[in-house]
């Protein structure tokens, strides 16, 4: 029973770039644009140098899955975001 199996994957191409970014579908692009930010800060080298190999490697595959997700939404929503500017 239950609601089913949650797959456990970090293939990139089933992760959802809204979760990723810790945002709700349909986000604006500054909402978008912030999250990035704030992600990419908190996970760039320079702010985990100080922690051992195994959390600066995982660092470094989180912010690849952030540069992922933020390329995905602003490379698929761009033609929407170019309207509204």
């Amino acid at each position: 029973g239950g609601a089913g199996p949650r797959p456990e994957t970090t293939d990139e191409r089933e992760e959802d770039p809204y979760a990723v970014l810790g945002l709700e579908p349909g986000a604006s692009r500054e909402e978008v644009k912030a999250a990035y930010r704030r992600l990419v800060a908190q996970y760039h080298p320079d702010k985990v140098n100080h922690l051992g190999k195994e959390f600066q490697d995982l660092a470094h595959r989180r912010l690849i899955q952030i540069q992922r997700a933020y390329q995905h939404l602003t490379g698929r929503m761009r033609r929407f975001w170019r309207r509204g500017t």
